[in-house]
């Protein structure tokens, strides 16, 4: 077997990890029997729910993306995420969701501001009906009229609380 061969064949065994905005390795690589054994160690307690709803949670912070993920997964949600506006946009143009949870506080991407009140605006273009739930770190009175304009579901302050979001998403008729 040639070198250009064995290149080859051992590039197709490893997985890269994930890459940041800037190119920065931003999680560890997951084998695909990793991904496996998690689903199906969170699978949904007691039919819980009857169809999936498609979540797509949006936050910078990768600890706070993963956990929120893992708890409505094991609630049997389709749940994406994303970390960064960018990356929310494309979810959100090449698929449905019946729910997004935006954090505020985003990052700039290449140079560009996008707050999660943009990518709000964003979301409904794409799905009128989408269900907007927002995470915030101050949950004051302008965030609550923002928040009222835009039609939101919920406003959230963080820390989160997981056992009460999964509650929120349990009670939203979809």
């Amino acid at each position: 077997m040639s070198n250009a061969r064995r290149f080859a064949s051992f590039m197709n065994t490893i997985q890269l990890a994930p890459r940041d905005s800037i190119g920065r390795p931003n999680a560890p690589a997951i084998s695909r029997s990793h991904t496996a054994a998690t689903r199906q160690r969170l699978q949904p307690r007691g039919g819980s729910v009857p169809a999936q709803k498609r979540i797509l949670v949006v936050d910078d912070h990768r600890h706070s993306r993963e956990g929120l993920r893992e708890s409505l997964l094991g609630e049997g949600y389709q749940v994406e995420t994303a970390a960064d506006g960018w990356q929310a946009i494309k979810k959100v143009k090449e698929g449905r969701f019946e729910v997004a949870i935006i954090d505020l506080d985003l990052p700039p991407v290449y140079g560009v501001d996008m707050s999660g009140w943009d990518l709000i605006r964003i979301c409904r273009a794409f799905h009128p009906g989408i269900t907007i739930i927002v995470v915030s770190a101050e949950a004051c009175q302008e965030v609550k009229a923002q928040a009222e304009e835009l039609k939101v579901a919920k406003v959230l302050e963080k820390p989160i609380d997981p056992t009460q979001l999964k509650a929120i998403v349990r009670t939203l008729n979809l």
